[in-house]
């Protein structure tokens, strides 16, 4: 059986993320319905603890690192397209003012 392949560093976030935003809205959703509880203040809660835990979750990304394998790119010369990761080759864009 062959082995399956990883699948790159920015899809598990992706991941992550959908399943962070799933799990709150569906708490909240039961939440509203088994309690007497206004449904507002439910939904604010909710959007909050989603705004901290994409915050928590995407907080590695402020450092340029490579969108395929999370290895780090600081001090690799990025090209106009971005900065070629030495260990998986994939393209990562520049973040940050572009340089003239």
């Amino acid at each position: 059986m062959p082995t399956p392949t990883p699948k790159p560093w920015m899809q598990q976030i992706r991941r992550r993320v959908l399943w962070v935003v799933v799990g709150v809205a569906g708490t909240a959703v039961g939440v509203i319905s088994l309690t007497t509880l206004p449904a507002w203040p439910i939904v604010g809660v909710a959007v909050a603890a989603v705004v901290v835990a994409v915050n928590g979750i995407t907080s590695r990304l402020k450092t340029p690192i490579c969108y395929g394998c999370a290895h780090d790119l600081t001090g690799i010369e990025a090209g106009e397209h971005g900065a070629i990761c030495p260990g998986c080759g994939v393209v990562t864009p520049p973040t940050g003012p572009r340089r003239a």
